[in-house]
């Protein structure tokens, strides 16, 4: 669906530190980057995640997102539970149980975290 997405992040060392820790529960590892750069991309090379220094070029003090939500396919249910077991584990805050999610569809099982950005992170798979 999407080549990439960027998320904006106050403290790339952190950032970095935080999903190196969390991504291989997904199956996912670095790809490139330069923390000294201000960035770093993780994922399929098809379909990558970037954590980088916000940018802002209107000339706007340049800030993290709030209110970003961004979904990670994973395979099956114990992938999702892995992922956000390693979310907790490295200080994510619990913004929704792994679970069947009746409200999208009755196979869609997910959850959700928010990143030390307060990013909001799904895993989900279909089961």
């Amino acid at each position: 669906m999407f080549a990439h997405v960027s998320l904006g992040v106050k403290d790339i060392k952190q950032s970095i530190d935080f999903y190196d820790s969390v991504m291989p529960a997904l199956g996912y590892d670095r790809l490139f980057g330069d923390p000294s750069e201000g960035f770093m991309a993780y994922g399929p090379e098809e379909a990558f995640f970037i954590i980088c220094t916000p940018l802002d070029e209107t000339g706007s003090k340049p800030t993290a997102c709030n209110g970003t939500h961004i979904c990670l396919k994973a395979p099956d249910s114990k992938v999702v539970d892995a992922f956000f077991a390693a979310e907790i584990k490295a200080g994510a805050k619990d913004a929704g149980q792994p679970g069947i999610r009746k409200e999208y569809a009755n196979n869609y099982y997910a959850a959700f975290i928010h990143d030390p950005d307060g990013h909001k992170i799904e895993a989900m798979a279909k089961v």
